[in-house]
């Protein structure tokens, strides 16, 4: 039997070192997470109306989003793991809409035919950390799996001193492997484009479907969205995720504009005053729920139609209940460092080689 040579041992050791040191993404768990790249891109410094947008979208690190929102077979998959763990439901206000249903016989969320993919409307923000703790813990049906992980649930509540404040955590824990996206995050992944304004040379649409127009109202087959759609929110909220194919950010995420308008982690602090009472939502939701509190979008000053799909538009509610009906929020997720087994080998091969020399 040949001997093995010295170069060759080494590198079958090494590759060994390499399988086993590299680290894996965080499963998907059916989200279709989308890597968002481009570390470093510069914050956005358009045009900024209410003066409470500017800089913001930068990210300096490599993230995952999911491609769309959470679907209404994942929610409901959710609270079947909650009850299952028993965890108690008395911070669940379930979704104004969905594609599923309560069986009150069976005590379990079974989804309507044709219902998987329909967005869920009406999530809190805290229910939407609670989901980010049980895909942390693996899915699990443990009640602890539910209490932890990306956020601590513990903290959720108002300060005595000042009720009208929340004592939410704030941003995800350490080590979280997926959370809701920050303001920056979920403004990166869906106005900026790295290469806008030709190759290496970055920019953000002022909309979220890769351009400065705003997509255009409509069923599917007829418009780009069901966002700005003079439609009752029951019909608006009964059309499938993925029926605007054509309509999707640089980095191909869609229902961006439509399906729900979507939790970040950033507070709304009205004035750059330090309040700690509505979390920022994002993105245009699905029918006449764009701009709430009035029966036009237009904005006589500025000489717009007002939507929350225009990059510097934002949306605040309280974090807990009620929400509001139309607020819903897709996932992030974390890309683990590279091993240590890649950059151990090159050094290996090159040592190697000199010996042999």
């Amino acid at each position: 039997m040949r001997p093995t040579p010295p170069l060759a041992a080494a590198t079958t050791a090494l590759l060994l070192a390499t399988t086993t040191t590299a680290q894996h993404p965080p499963p998907d768990y059916g989200h279709n997470f989308i890597t968002i790249g481009d570390a470093g891109n510069p914050g956005y410094t358009g045009l900024d109306p209410f003066n409470n947008f500017t800089d913001r979208g930068a990210v300096d690190y490599e993230y995952r989003i999911s491609r769309t929102e959470v679907t209404s077979a994942q929610y409901a998959e959710y609270l079947n793991a909650r009850i299952t763990a028993g965890v108690p439901a008395s911070n669940i206000r379930l979704p104004r809409f969905s594609g599923f249903n309560y069986d009150f016989v069976n005590d379990r969320y079974v989804v309507q035919p044709g219902g998987e993919m329909l967005p869920v409307g009406g999530i809190s923000w805290q229910n939407a950390a609670i989901y980010m703790n049980w895909l942390h813990n693996g899915k699990g049906t443990e009640a602890a799996d539910f209490m932890s992980g990306a956020y601590d649930v513990s903290t959720f509540g108002r300060d005595p001193a000042d009720p009208s404040n929340f004592t939410d955590q704030t941003t995800r824990s350490p080590g979280a492997r997926y959370w809701i996206p920050s303001l920056d995050e979920w403004t990166k992944a869906a106005h900026w484009d790295p290469n806008k304004n030709g190759r290496g040379q970055g920019g953000y649409w002022e909309f979220n479907d890769s351009s400065d127009t705003q997509p255009v109202p409509g069923f599917p087959g007829v418009g780009e969205t069901m966002a700005d759609l003079m439609v009752d929110d029951a019909t608006a909220f009964s059309v499938p995720l993925e029926s605007y194919p054509g309509t999707q950010s640089p980095w191909g995420l869609l229902d961006l504009s439509g399906g729900g308008a979507e939790w970040t982690e950033e507070w709304s602090m009205p004035n750059n005053t330090p309040e700690f009472e509505r979390r920022i939502w994002q993105g245009a939701g699905s029918g006449n729920t764009t701009i709430p509190g009035g029966d036009t979008n237009f904005d006589p000053i500025l000489q717009i139609d007002r939507t929350t799909d225009r990059i510097w538009e934002i949306g605040g509610t309280r974090p807990d209940e009620p929400t509001s009906p139309f607020v819903t929020f897709r996932a992030a997720s974390a890309i683990p460092a590279p091993g240590v087994g890649a950059p151990l080998l090159a050094v290996a091969l090159l040592t190697a080689t000199r010996r042999r020399k």
